[in-house]
């Protein structure tokens, strides 16, 4: 029975973990630079991925494999492999809000966290009590880095506009002015793989590689990316698709549970016939 047991378990699981990806998708469908993420699958095969040669640390009652040993061959199941997000621009909406700022492109703004630097697609900024620039969590918005090498203190380079005259305008290559004087350039980053930045909040996103996937500046970039004042970036979820989606996945999760209780119920009438025998 553990031909259709276990696929459909397996199958339950990862179609369960894919309905609340969508959920989530769905539930951020109108919040301002949020990224979709999607879910993939792989196959697990237990006679080449299980571990090898290891001795049964106890004895156990009797299984079916026991009866009938393939030495895992008969297992093969569905695994969630991993959750990407996908960053496909939303449409960028006019506010005229010279607090909000869009990044057109593939570029993202870094900001300073407790846990280091951290990197989103921009959105609604204020000023703290101290005067710096920072995005609506109290993250600082950070200026370009100068010079190459690791940067222990990137604290250091928070955008302060306390004791500065004028309105803020920032241009579309990301010089930050207040009035007519210059304050910082902003720092704005790409990256040569995308697989290596991981969602760690709605927003915010974490290289995960620093060594080979080190951030490029605007000028390294090969994609040029526009800094949009006064302009929000939408959600670059299509709430429709993703109903669809959610339908699609509650239906095979569906079917996968009916195959689970097909199976019990198998299992079931073999363990009564046996007995009157």
């Amino acid at each position: 029975m553990s031909k259709l047991l276990w696929p459909a378990m397996s199958g339950a699981m990862a179609r369960s973990t894919e309905v609340e990806v969508i959920s989530n998708t769905l539930a951020n469908a109108n919040t301002n630079g949020f990224k979709k993420d999607a879910v993939t699958f792989k196959e697990y095969l237990a006679a080449d991925q299980a571990p090898k040669d290891q001795p049964d640390p106890m004895p156990h009652p009797i299984r079916d494999k026991d009866l009938y040993p393939l030495e895992g061959k008969d297992q093969s199941f569905v695994v969630v492999e991993g959750t990407h997000t996908l960053f496909k621009s939303g449409a960028l909406k006019t506010t005229d809000n010279p607090m909000d700022v869009a990044l057109d492109g593939p570029g993202f703004l870094e900001v300073a966290t407790p846990q280091g630097s951290r990197y989103f697609k921009g959105g609604s900024l204020k000023l703290d009590s101290g005067g710096r620039l920072v995005t609506t969590e109290g993250y600082p918005v950070l200026s370009q880095k100068i010079g190459e090498g690791p940067d222990p203190n990137a604290l250091s380079r928070a955008i302060s506009l306390s004791d500065r005259n004028g309105n803020l305008s920032i241009t579309q290559s990301g010089e930050v002015f207040m009035g007519q004087e210059k304050v910082a350039d902003l720092s704005v980053v790409d990256f040569k793989s995308p697989a290596f930045i991981k969602k760690i909040g709605g927003l915010y996103f974490e290289n995960k590689d620093p060594v080979q996937n080190a951030p490029l500046t605007a000028q390294q970039s090969q994609v040029p990316t526009i800094v949009r004042q006064g302009v929000l970036e939408t959600s670059n979820v299509n709430p429709v698709e993703e109903i669809a989606n959610l339908i699609k996945a509650n239906r095979m999760f569906e079917a996968e549970m009916k195959a689970l209780k097909t199976a019990n119920e198998m299992m079931a009438k073999e363990v009564n016939d046996l007995g009157r025998f």
